[in-house]
């Protein structure tokens, strides 16, 4: 009895071994295993953030002109968080380091795509897929050569293309509008064969829809304002590619600009507007805030207002001064003549009232 134990326990142990080889194998090879991969991208239409849907600038771009995939960037990461450097065309693993960025503008002569699909060959197992639109190859590589691990790319912030600000001041931020619209996007989760992987992208930056109406209802000592002065200050000049967690923000010194300031004819029959591209953000306090700064000349005297933005309207508790990305805000503004309790003016629906 003993000498069938002592015989048959190693005999067992044997067999459980080769069982757990068995099964384990299959893991190891099809870990990192390169495999072709369908990629669908498509680009998310802007969430509305606003007080009074249905209203939108006249000016305002169109998404046909704004949101088009124009390039686009491949980054894959390992369920460590490493890089992978090498894209690959098939399985063959045939090398080319241009494949992790492409052109949909055929040299310029094209808009671009609002949808694509790419087939690359990529790692199986966990990973992180990052996507980066319409950003310029020469900085997507110094992103490939300066993120090498994922918690680089998750914490790299890239300078907002606020048009012609190359040529102005370093706080000088120009009208507002942007030369290009980076958007960005990620899959997490693991790679297997024989799967499709879909990626929505969204724009790094917002719209701010603004109108302005003059109260009528009270007395403007024989003067209502016809033209006033706009300038929103303190807009962020960089934003995180990767989409970021409020705590990202914390202790975070974001370089901060201003938009030039412009006149505006304005009435009491009908709203004037304008718009903005603004940087998305998170607000920590109040000095984070966007602000609109207001002014006019009424009966000889200089009147100014100034009006902070962000996610909720004044009075809300605990008000957000957010602005999130891929996003449009509208802002309906009333001026009302100065002096009055702030009480005696009631705002309508989806207005904010702007003492002047």
């Amino acid at each position: 009895m003993h000498f069938r134990l002592k015989h048959i326990i190693p005999v067992f142990m044997a067999i459980a071994a080769m069982l757990t080889i068995g099964c384990s194998r299959p893991d190891e090879k099809e870990e990192g295993k390169l495999i072709k991969v369908p990629l669908r991208i498509s680009v998310a239409s802007p969430d509305e953030q606003t007080l009074q849907p249905g209203s939108k600038a006249g000016s305002q771009m169109d998404p046909e002109n704004l949101n088009p995939i124009k390039s686009l960037a491949v980054f894959q990461y390992d369920g460590e968080g490493n890089l992978r450097n090498e894209i690959y065309r098939d399985e063959t693993g045939s090398y080319d380091e241009n494949l992790f960025y492409h052109d949909y503008t055929q040299g310029g002569t094209s808009p671009g795509e609002l949808s694509v699909t790419l087939d690359l060959a990529l790692r199986t197992g966990s990973t992180t897929i990052c996507l980066i639109a319409n950003m310029p190859k020469e900085e997507c590589d110094s992103i490939r050569r300066n993120c090498r691990y994922l918690y680089n790319f998750q914490d790299f912030q890239t300078e907002v293309p606020y048009e012609n600000m190359k040529e102005l001041s370093k706080t000088d931020l120009g009208e507002g509008h942007l030369t290009t619209s980076y958007m960005s996007g990620y899959y997490q989760g693991n790679i297997q064969s024989g799967e499709t992987l879909s990626v929505t992208l969204g724009r790094l930056i917002s719209n701010f829809n603004i109108g302005i109406i003059v109260s009528d209802e009270h007395s403007w000592n024989y003067q209502q304002p016809q033209e006033i002065k706009l300038q929103l200050e303190n807009i962020p000049m960089q934003t995180f590619v990767f989409p970021p967690r409020v705590s990202d923000y914390e202790g975070l010194d974001i370089p901060r600009g201003t938009f030039r300031e412009e006149p505006m004819q304005v009435s009491s029959t009908e709203y004037t507007r304008c718009y903005y591209y603004v940087a998305a953000f998170a607000a920590l306090t109040e000095a984070d805030a966007c602000r609109l700064r207001i002014s006019t000349t009424i009966n000889g005297q200089n009147r100014e207002a100034t009006v902070l933005l962000g996610n909720d309207e004044p009075g809300t508790p605990d008000r957000s001064y957010n602005v999130w990305r891929n996003s449009n805000y509208t802002f309906n503004l009333r001026l009302v003549p100065k002096g009055n309790k702030k009480s005696q003016y009631k705002a309508r629906p989806g207005e904010i009232i702007v003492p002047l």
